[in-house]
């Protein structure tokens, strides 16, 4: 039997890591995206999401581990993944001299399943003309260009990494409407990198968080959300010992109030802290994508210091 297949995920990474000299870019990444789904990756600059990225269209090639896009084993079969995957990279690549015409043409020129009548629809939708030079172009414009290259061969997948890095908020919004349209269509499965956790929230059915290159957790949104919850409890006196209920993520004291981040959040949480703590009142609150966030990379390191070879 061969092993070495996708196991129906468009996305399958196993195992996967990358390290440039003695750094460790890429430790160990597991991650899954199902089909037909838009999984989005956070995490601070240099968690590890571009180099990751890179490696799954074929860029880099990991120093262990596998990678599956599309049906393909990458870097081995990159070829065999092109014409299924759509690309838009942090920085746009399309060449500056051309008019927007002749960039499609190019690109056209390159993929047997083009889609002429798809590319009419979201030039006029991005309001692109298709005789201005690429040089020209605003960085939003640029931006839904480079989406609309990824976008018009009719790729299975489409991978966008940090696409509206330098955006204003009202060109970060056309961009993401366009996502939008260009997604809804079809079953594509998305995988979008992004610091903008307003738009994350809102595009995304499932979020992976990495930090110094280790996937943190992949979890649906609205499950992320539900599960974790912050509370705030008064405490009865300042000082003393306090007992932190299982599943903490991060707390902090100031006084006689103590703020706790708590993660597969149950009733048994708040007993837990009302038995174990002199607690004078407590609240609980949901949390947005943005707490979760900030609250996980900064939880304290679970990993083992290595010890330094003798």
């Amino acid at each position: 039997m061969n092993t070495n297949t996708s196991q129906g995920f468009p996305i399958d990474l196993r195992r996967v890591t990358r390290r440039f000299g003695r750094r460790v870019a890429v430790d160990d990444l597991t991650l899954d995206v199902p089909r037909g789904s838009t999984a989005a990756l956070i995490g601070l600059n240099g968690a590890g999401k571009t180099t990751a990225i890179r490696m799954m269209v074929g860029l880099l090639a990991p120093h262990s581990g596998q990678i599956f896009v599309a049906g393909a084993a990458i870097p081995s079969q990159r070829d065999q993944m092109k014409p299924r995957v759509g690309y838009v990279p942090d920085r746009p690549t399309v060449y500056a001299w051309m008019r927007i015409r002749e960039a499609i043409d190019f690109c056209r020129a390159l993929q047997p399943n083009w889609n002429d009548m798809r590319c009419g629809k979201l030039l006029k939708a991005f309001s692109l003309d298709r005789n201005q030079r690429v040089k020209h172009l605003s960085k939003g414009m640029a931006a839904k260009l480079s989406l609309l290259l990824a976008a018009c061969h009719e790729p299975e997948v489409l991978i966008l990494d940090e696409p509206t890095s330098g955006l204003d908020p009202v060109a970060r919004e056309e961009f993401f409407e366009g996502v939008l349209s260009v997604t809804t269509e079809r079953e594509q499965t998305v995988l979008l990198s992004s610091h903008g956790l307003a738009d994350v929230q809102r595009l995304a059915d499932s979020v992976a968080l990495m930090h110094e290159g280790r996937l943190l957790f992949h979890a649906k949104v609205d499950e992320l959300l539900e599960k974790t919850k912050r509370v705030r409890a008064v405490l009865e006196e300042a000082g003393g010992v306090l007992a932190p209920p299982p599943g903490l993520v991060r707390q902090e004291v100031r006084g006689r109030e103590w703020l706790l981040t708590l993660e597969n959040f149950s009733d048994d949480q708040v007993e837990f802290l009302r038995a174990r703590n002199r607690i004078e009142h407590l609240d609980v609150f949901d949390v947005n994508l943005d707490d979760v966030f900030k609250d996980f990379v900064r939880r304290p390191s679970e990993k083992t210091p290595e010890k330094e070879p003798v």
